[in-house]
């Protein structure tokens, strides 16, 4: 008599497992941040010890955070997976976020943390503390020169 057995696992849950590593936003860069979206309208958005929601680099704030590492990173995982482990890694003001398989994003905060520099596909996008620095000051943040310069500032 011949007795067999077989084993089934889901690939990407033990990946997703193993691989991802929890971990928490610095608090330097925590807290409420506000943005210039035009017509004289500022909107709010939340830095929180597991999330980040900025405009253009999270999934409605609903991803969790992860330490960033190439493992985690190439990991072949399901699109529910991936949506929702947002990559991070920092060093001193300066952050990197990304989710599996997808573009890298990073931000820079100022040493008063009054200003969050977000560089979003090819222009930097920036963050204040209060509702009227982000209406006041939106458009010192658009000229090209200054660009460039926030380009090397975030980036490093």
């Amino acid at each position: 008599m011949a007795v067999s057995a077989i084993w089934v696992t889901n690939q990407s849950e033990q990946v997703s497992a193993s691989v991802f590593q929890k971990t928490s936003v610095p608090k330097k860069f925590r807290g409420t941040w506000y943005y210039y979206v035009g017509n004289g309208k500022v909107e709010a958005f939340k830095i929180t010890r597991t999330k980040i929601n900025l405009s253009g680099c999270a999934d409605g704030g609903k991803a969790r955070t992860y330490k960033f590492t190439k493992r985690a990173y190439n990991a072949k995982v399901s699109s529910t997976v991936s949506s929702s482990h947002q990559l991070i890694s920092s060093k001193g003001n300066r952050i990197r976020m990304s989710y599996p398989r997808s573009e890298t994003t990073a931000a820079y905060v100022t040493n008063n943390r009054k200003k969050l520099y977000v560089f979003v596909t090819t222009w930097p996008n920036t963050y204040y503390k209060s509702k009227s620095a982000a209406r006041k000051n939106y458009k010192a943040d658009r000229s090209m020169s200054r660009r460039n310069k926030l380009s090397k500032l975030v980036w490093g």
